[in-house]
């Protein structure tokens, strides 16, 4: 029988194997007992962000914690193959929490809003957007969530991770080659409408190839899950 996946900030390596173990945590309460309908003697699996996961007998349930104990300490082996940066322009919410989820089911290690020359919205709900790449983790079997970073311009992202080899994407440039996957983890996907010509010279100034997925133009969320496809595994 599978067991459900339930991610707790809380650090779970701490602690002994068949020792009680009590999580205060409303949320996982909640999900828990009034979503899942779980209950004392239940098994589930909880990980910490550690890269293990803990198989776990529920013991019982006070008002704002979940009491545990940990039976089984376990290596995950949900790992993708390198840290890949996602640097994504912000796009209409439902689009962009779409992409946030895929991102995390498809191993991505960094999430950076960024805010192009023809990004219409300029903020994030990162509470909203948290609890969306928690359950995206728990539910594809990773044992580590990819880390949220602040919206940023796009001349700020491209100063501070300047070190890290990057793709953009635009749909006029030449094609991609597999040489040009190699040691790449970082890629940029544009907003509706595209890169302008001075954020394309921004990217040759900052040493960031510009390819092409070919002729078809994607959009945006389309574009991440093909882009992170071929560089995270």
């Amino acid at each position: 029988m599978k067991l459900q996946r339930f991610f707790t900030g809380y650090s779970c390596e701490a602690n002994r194997l068949n020792a009680p173990i009590r999580i205060p945590s409303l949320e996982l309460r909640h999900q828990l007992k009034s979503v899942f309908r779980l209950g004392k003697g239940d098994n589930v699996i909880l990980f910490d962000n550690s890269g293990y996961d803990f198989v776990a007998r529920i013991e019982g349930f006070d008002d704002e914690a979940v009491t545990f104990t940990l039976l089984e300490k376990r290596e995950n082996t949900v790992t993708p193959k390198r840290e890949t940066h996602l640097f994504a322009a912000i796009v209409k919410k439902d689009t962009f929490e779409w992409i946030a989820e895929k991102a995390t089911e498809l191993g991505v290690s960094h999430i950076i809003p960024i805010i192009t020359d023809r990004t219409e919205k300029k903020d994030v709900n990162f509470e909203r957007l948290e609890k969306i790449i928690r359950e995206a983790a728990e539910q594809s079997g990773r044992s580590t969530l990819p880390e949220l970073h602040e919206v940023m311009e796009l001349e700020d992202a491209l100063k501070k991770f300047g070190e890290i080899k990057s793709i953009a994407w635009e749909p006029t440039a030449s094609k991609f080659a597999a040489e040009d996957l190699e040691n790449t983890s970082g890629t940029y996907i544009g907003p509706e409408g595209g890169w302008t010509p001075r954020e394309l010279e921004l990217f040759k100034q900052h040493s960031v190839l510009v390819r092409s997925l070919g002729p078809q133009i994607l959009r945006a969320e389309t574009a991440v899950v093909v882009a992170l496809s071929k560089l995270v595994f």
